[in-house]
């Protein structure tokens, strides 16, 4: 059951992409595994001149070395090639069933993961709400929680996994210097509750996007009201959240990280990925905090010590 407008099947397809430097199609596949003490997740996009690319990453602790980061891009790849049969620099993408199965596979230097999808729940489009979808984030854009099992191996250590995940699919556009600051999480914990939202400060307005996924119902949010901390250079060590839904459902959040790595977005805006342990009142889970900030910004506050 749902009360979010649900997303037409083609849109889990490969769109065509209109020509110019913000032109921008892209998949992400999310695993944390902090039992394990490592996280990871495979991304990979095209442009509007059939340029793509592809990142595979693994970090946490269990990472001996420091974080694992091998990127690729400006592969040209054919307009025939959708993501049911995508294959960009060893990364492999197999759509199944539209909006409810995927599966990906990477084989890198470091690390290597087979990993399969299945849906918790419907799709939820960005571009639903009723301001549609920030124009310089996507045309549009939508996220799912579901189940993940497969196989993450890290420097020869295998690590199965059978758990929950996320993914997320967004075409158009991305500009990535609009915004001042965002906050993107997602996190499930259970058989059937998920919440995910994306909170963004850009252009001087306050844009939120998300849902609460629980005893069956999807609902967009209406409201969230998060606080963190951080250490010394600006990473989020934990977060604390309460997400309201058009439902009237409210539900609590808080996670701690685990696990963290740098993306390096863009030269004006920076991620910082942190995958966390987390409860849902209380539930555990797992989950992930993305954080954006400018990197003179990120540089201004650390040498004033204002972080942490």
């Amino acid at each position: 059951m749902t009360t979010i407008t649900e997303l037409e099947p083609v849109h889990d397809s490969r769109h065509a992409l209109r020509p110019g430097p913000y032109a921008r199609e892209s998949l992400v596949f999310m695993l944390q595994l902090p039992e394990h003490d490592v996280a990871s997740w495979l991304y990979t996009w095209v442009n509007g001149e059939g340029r793509a690319g592809r990142i595979g990453a693994a970090f946490g602790p269990a990472v001996k070395d420091g974080p694992i980061f091998e990127a690729v891009d400006g592969i040209a790849v054919p307009d025939s090639m959708g993501f049911d049969t995508w294959s960009v620099g060893r990364l492999d993408v197999r759509h199944g069933e539209a909006l409810e199965r995927a599966q990906a596979a990477y084989v890198g230097e470091r690390m290597q993961i087979e990993y399969e999808f299945e849906a918790m729940h419907p799709a939820y489009a960005y571009g639903s709400h009723r301001d549609g979808c920030p124009p310089y984030v996507a045309d549009n854009r939508f996220e799912q929680s579901g189940r993940v099992r497969g196989v993450l191996t890290v420097d020869g250590r295998e690590f199965p996994f059978e758990t929950y995940g996320h993914r997320d699919h967004s075409w158009g556009t991305r500009d990535w210097g609009a915004a001042q600051h965002w906050k993107w999480m997602e996190c499930q914990a259970g058989e059937d509750t998920a919440v995910h939202f994306f909170d963004i400060s850009a252009v001087g307005r306050r844009q939120l996007r998300g849902y609460i996924h629980r005893d069956g119902l999807t609902s967009p949010i209406v409201d969230v009201a998060s606080r963190f901390e951080t250490d010394p250079q600006l990473w989020h060590t934990s977060i604390s959240a309460q997400v309201r839904d058009e439902a009237g459902r409210e539900v609590q959040v808080d996670g701690t990280t685990f696990a963290r790595v740098l993306l390096p977005a863009s030269p004006l805006l920076h991620l910082n990925e942190c995958s966390m342990a987390v409860t849902i009142d209380g539930q555990p889970g797992v989950g992930h905090v993305e954080m954006a900030w400018p990197p003179d910004y990120i540089t201004h506050v650390v040498e004033s010590g204002l972080a942490g």
